[in-house]
């Protein structure tokens, strides 16, 4: 159960990249053998999108993937490059609270106004509730990236 929750996201990340799949897919022989487009696979595609990007990020996070001026920090002493490892978390985790503050605000404002997907007439806050889950996500992995490097010590300096 600890190496599911660990990989959860790269779960959610490969069941909604087939969903998309599978209904882009239905879709186009939809159009081509029966000459008609369905409306809601557009609909259903890009906000499986967002949340597939959203998580991506937070796998992303998780393996220490993101982009890094590693030029920069090379230049550093060595025991000062923990530092700036805290100060990049830090500022990650205020995008993330940011990102999961605004986006419940978005959230609350769709519930409020009735909001209603074109095609499917879905509730639009279910899909709006896919940013602050990823910035739910992407903190976590911020914050545990953090307190790996942390830990654990460097390959170099290792003796």
């Amino acid at each position: 159960m600890k190496k599911f929750l660990s990989r959860i996201e790269e779960y959610i990340c490969a069941i909604s990249l087939l969903i998309m799949l599978l209904i882009a897919f239905a879709n186009v022989i939809s159009r081509k053998f029966l000459g008609a487009s369905w409306s809601f696979t557009e609909e259903i595609t890009t906000n499986l999108f967002i949340l597939s990007s959203m998580l991506g990020a937070a796998v992303a996070a998780k393996r220490g993937a993101h982009m890094g001026l590693s030029v920069l920090t090379d230049l550093i002493p060595k025991k000062y490059q923990k530092f700036v490892v805290l100060f990049t978390t830090i500022i990650a985790v205020i995008f993330s609270i940011v990102l999961i503050y605004q986006g419940f605000q978005v959230v609350k404002f769709e519930m409020k106004m009735g909001q209603t997907s074109p095609a499917l007439g879905w509730p639009e806050w279910i899909f709006g509730t896919f940013v602050p889950i990823g910035g739910i996500f992407l903190l976590i992995r911020f914050v545990e990236a953090c307190i790996r490097a942390f830990r654990e010590p460097k390959k170099e300096e290792v003796k």
